[in-house]
C-alpha cells in the first residue's frame, strides 16, 4: 500500500496559530490571502468519442491555474457525477458510464487548490448509439439492487464461436455501460489489472497478451516465448511482476488406457496434451519459470476420467486428458494453485520448490504415488467437484469453485445424465495440516431456483461489501431438466446471478443472454467464459492531496481538502516532525470528495504537527 502525504506545521500556543516553516508559511498565506483573480477556463472544454469504445470518450480543457475537474451528466431521466482529484491546467479525461441511445448533457466544473469553482458556460451534448444490432439478447429476470455488490460486471459476451465477441461492462441494473466489439483479437476472457486498463489474451494469431485502455485503444503487448504458446484459459498479472500463463505441450505416455468407459482397457503409448504452467516477465517477456504438471508429477500420467475422451475433449497436441482451465497466484504462502477440468482436479504446490501441496479430487483411479496427497472429505452434505472451472481462495482461506458436475461420477461409477444434473459455486475449507476437506457452502442450496447445468465453462467470485457470490452460469444447455430452445437443442445460454452468502442463498440478481423469440433451429445462443465484478469504471491511484488547507475555528485547528471516496484519509499527528500519531480519520463534509477534520485534543499540546495519509 501506498502513502502519500501533506505536513502542516502548526504549533499550537495559546490558542493562535503559528507556522514555524518558512515553505509551509508560503503555503498557508496563498490558502488564506484573499483571492485576487478567479480560476477560469481557457480552452475548451470538447468531448470526443471513443471510436472503439462508444459509450466511453475524452474530455479535453484547460485552465489558467492547476485546477481539477468535475462533470455533471443529464441524462434526461438520470444524473449523474464524477469527480477527478488530479491538479493541473491541462487536462484530458477518460468519461465513462454513458449508455446507449441517451442525450447525455455534460456540465463541466473546474476548481482551484482554494475551492473555488468555475463552469463552463455552455453544456456539451454527446448523444449515444444504440447497442449493435447483433449485440447479444439481454433478459434482466432478477434484480434487487438494494442487495446487491456495488460496481460492474466485466466480461466477454459472444456467439458460441465466440463469433461477434463484446468486451462488456454492465451495471447492476443489467446496463451496458461500456463495451468494444473485438473482432481482431476475439478474447474469451479480460480481466481488469491495477492501472484499470483491461488485459486480455490472445491464443490464435498474433498470440500475445494485450492491454487495452478504455477508450479501446492497445496500450501494449506481450510476446510468449514461442516454445510456450498461449493457451487461451489463463493469463493473469501477478503480485511478482509477471505473467502467468497456461501452454500446450505434447509428451508421451506410456501405458495410457484407450478409453474411459471399460474397467480393464487396452492400453498404448500416447501423445498427451500437457499444459504447463509458464511465468514471463511483465517487463520483457523474458521466461522466468515452467512448471510441467506431467514431469513435475502433480497428476497421474495414465488416470482417466469421464472427460478424457468425451464431447469437449479434443486437442491437436494428443489426448485432452488434462484441461488445464485456471491458476491463482496464492501469495499467502507462495504456492500456485491450478484446475484441471479433466482431470476433475485442482490441485496446489510449492513455486520456490516445484512440491505437490493437495490435490482436491474423487480420489478414484489415482495411483498409489499420489494417495498421500489426496484432501480426505470431512462432514456431510459432501459434493465433488467434476469438470471444475475458476477456483477463487475467499478472504477466509476458503476454496470456491465453479461445479460443472459432469456426470457427477468417475470411472466406472453410474454417472447423471445432464438433462437430470446442475452446475453450482461450492465452497471447500481446506485444513492443509490435517489433509481434509469439506464443503461449507453451495449455491445449489437455495431450492427456489431454476436448475441449471453447463458442461463445460463457468466462474464464480467472492464479493468484498455484501459477502454476496456473483456466479457465471457461461454455457447452459439445459433449464429445469429442458433444452433452453426447444426449437434449437444446440443453442447455449449465459446466466449471471449473484447470491447472497446465507445458508440458504438468496437470488438477489440473475440476468440472461438468450433470444428466447428465436424460432431458427439453428439458433446458437451465446457463452460467457468469465464474469467478474469490478468495483469501478475507473482506477482509483493513491496520490497526494493538493489542496490542503488549516484554518482555526474558535481556537480548534481545523483542516479542509479534497480527495477520491474511493480512499481513506488518515490525520496523524506529531511534536517533533519525527513521531507520528494516528489521530483520526477525515469525513466527507457534504459534497463527495470534501473533506474536514477537527482536532479537539490540540490544545493539550504546545507544538502540533499534521499531515494527512492517503490509503
Amino acid at each position: 500500500m501506498k502513502n502519500f502525504w501533506i505536513t502542516v506545521c502548526i504549533p499550537w500556543q495559546g490558542g493562535f496559530l503559528r507556522f514555524a516553516s518558512g515553505w509551509i508559511w508560503m503555503a498557508m498565506v496563498l490558502a488564506v490571502a484573499p483571492r485576487v483573480s478567479a480560476i477560469t477556463i481557457t480552452s475548451g472544454p470538447t468531448f470526443s468519442p471513443a471510436s472503439n469504445a462508444p459509450l466511453a470518450g475524452t474530455l479535453q480543457l484547460t485552465t489558467d491555474v492547476p485546477s481539477r475537474v468535475s462533470v455533471l451528466v443529464d441524462t434526461g431521466t438520470n444524473v449523474w457525477e464524477r469527480n477527478f482529484y488530479d491538479y493541473g491546467t491541462t487536462h484530458s479525461l477518460t468519461l465513462l458510464g454513458f449508455k446507449s441511445s441517451l442525450t447525455n448533457e455534460i456540465e463541466v466544473n473546474v476548481y482551484d487548490k482554494g475551492q473555488e469553482v468555475y463552469t463552463a458556460p455552455q453544456l456539451l451534448t454527446y448523444v449515444t448509439p444504440p447497442l449493435p444490432a447483433n449485440f447479444p439478447t439481454i433478459n434482466v429476470l432478477t434484480s434487487k439492487p438494494e442487495l446487491m455488490e456495488p460496481g460492474y460486471m466485466l466480461f466477454v459476451i459472444g456467439g458460441t464461436a465466440y463469433t461477434n465477441t463484446y468486451i462488456t461492462m454492465m451495471d447492476n441494473s443489467g446496463d451496458v455501460v461500456w463495451y468494444c466489439q473485438d473482432t481482431p483479437y476475439a478474447p474469451v476472457d479480460v480481466k481488469q489489472i491495477a492501472d484499470g486498463n483491461l488485459f486480455l489474451q490472445e491464443a490464435g494469431e498474433p498470440n500475445q497478451f494485450i492491454e487495452m485502455n478504455m477508450l479501446g485503444q492497445i496500450v501494449q503487448t506481450w510476446q510468449p516465448p514461442s516454445q510456450y504458446p498461449i493457451n487461451n484459459h489463463e493469463g493473469l498479472v501477478t503480485s511478482h511482476g509477471t505473467i502467468m500463463y497456461i501452454s500446450d505441450e505434447t509428451l508421451m505416455v506410456t501405458n495410457f488406457p484407450i478409453c474411459d468407459t471399460n474397467p480393464n482397457p487396452a492400453t498404448a503409448t500416447t501423445a498427451i496434451d500437457d499444459n504447463p504452467i509458464v511465468e514471463i516477465s511483465y517487463t520483457n517477456s523474458a521466461l522466468l519459470n515452467v512448471w510441467s504438471p506431467l514431469e513435475s508429477k502433480f497428476i497421474d500420467p495414465t488416470r482417466v476420467t469421464y472427460l478424457t475422451y468425451g464431447e469437449f475433449s479434443g486437442s491437436p497436441y494428443g489426448v485432452d486428458s488434462e484441461h488445464e482451465n485456471a491458476l491463482i497466484d496464492d501469495t499467502n504462502d507462495n504456492s500456485v494453485i491450478a484446475s484441471m477440468r479433466d482431470q476433475n482436479a485442482v490441485f496446489k504446490f510449492s513455486r520456490a520448490t516445484g512440491k505437490l501441496k493437495w490435490i482436491l479430487s474423487d480420489p478414484a483411479l489415482w495411483g498409489t504415488n499420489w494417495q498421500g496427497c489426496l484432501l480426505a472429505p470431512q462432514g456431510s452434505p459432501f459434493n465433488w467437484n467434476y469438470g471444475q472451472h475458476a477456483p477463487y481462495l475467499t478472504p477466509q482461506g476458503t476454496l470456491m469453485l465453479y461445479n460443472d458436475d459432469n456426470y457427477q461420477a468417475s470411472p466406472y461409477a453410474a454417472t447423471v445424465a445432464d438433462s437430470n444434473n446442475y452446475s453450482s459455486c461450492v465452497e471447500y475449507a481446506i485444513d492443509e495440516t490435517n489433509m481434509q476437506v469439506s464443503e461449507v457452502w453451495n449455491s445449489a442450496w437455495q431450492t427456489n431456483q431454476d436448475r441449471l447445468y453447463t458442461p463445460f465453462i463457468g466462474r464464480v467470485q467472492w464479493l468484498p461489501q455484501t459477502r454476496n457470490v456473483l456466479v457465471d452460469f457461461g454455457g447452459v444447455t439445459y433449464v429445469n431438466g429442458v433444452h433452453p430452445s426447444t426449437n434449437a437443442p444446440n443453442a447455449l445460454m449465459v446466466r449471471l446471478r449473484e447470491y447472497t452468502h446465507d445458508p440458504v442463498p438468496q437470488v438477489v440478481f440473475d440476468l440472461s443472454f438468450f433470444d428466447y423469440t428465436s424460432t431458427s433451429p439453428r439458433y446458437a445462443g451465446y457463452t460467457c467464459y468469465r464474469a467478474y465484478q469490478v468495483p469501478d469504471l475507473y482506477t482509483h491511484p493513491v496520490t497526494p492531496v493538493c489542496d490542503l488547507e488549516a484554518s482555526e475555528q474558535d481556537q480548534v485547528p481545523v483542516l479542509q481538502f479534497s480527495g477520491d471516496p474511493m480512499n481513506s484519509h488518515v490525520i496523524q499527528a506529531s511534536t517533533d516532525l519525527v513521531n507520528w500519531t494516528t489521530i483520526g480519520t477525515a469525513l466527507e463534509n457534504g459534497d463527495a470528495g470534501e473533506y474536514l477534520f477537527e482536532d479537539l485534543d490540540a490544545g493539550k499540546f504546545g507544538t502540533r504537527f499534521y499531515r494527512v495519509v492517503t490509503q
